[in-house]
């Protein structure tokens, strides 16, 4: 005969202990190729028309983003202080897309996308404004 509450606590067990084992950090790309969420997956107008000036309102001024609101140019290897809500974040650009990941390499969402997707976590909006070449501009603000 099976003893309930030994299985009752055992199996808890046992699927908190399955979900905490990760072997290595997912590349920015390939965790924010999963279908994003509703709220993540609209497509804003924000894109910079082509042949408009390649230019951020904060520039190259990564520090301008410490406090969650910014718009700043970016290159594969930034690392954006963030207190907006996202933490940290780490740039990565390919294939016409900016991708942020946790800057700590941590656990937390990783999201990526063409010029005019936005993205939320938690109070945080992120938008990838356009991407030329190496380079791309993101818009951080406060939800």
């Amino acid at each position: 005969m099976v003893d309930r509450r030994r299985c009752l606590v055992l199996v808890p067990v046992a699927l908190f202990a399955a979900g905490c084992a990760t072997a290595a950090p997912t590349p920015i790309f390939a965790a924010a190729s999963s279908a994003p969420a509703a709220e993540s997956a609209q497509m804003l107008g924000a894109a910079a028309p082509s042949g408009a000036p390649f230019v951020a309102a904060d520039g190259r001024d990564l520090r301008a983003c410490a406090d969650g609101e910014c718009e700043v140019l970016v290159r594969t290897g930034d690392q954006i202080p963030n207190d907006g809500g996202a933490g940290p974040l780490a740039v990565a650009i390919q294939a016409g897309k900016v991708g942020l990941a946790p800057a700590s390499g941590g656990m937390g969402a990783a999201v990526s996308g063409p010029p005019g997707m936005a993205h939320q976590i938690n109070r945080q909006v992120i938008v990838v404004v356009a991407v030329q070449g190496d380079e791309g501009i993101v818009r951080l603000s406060r939800k």
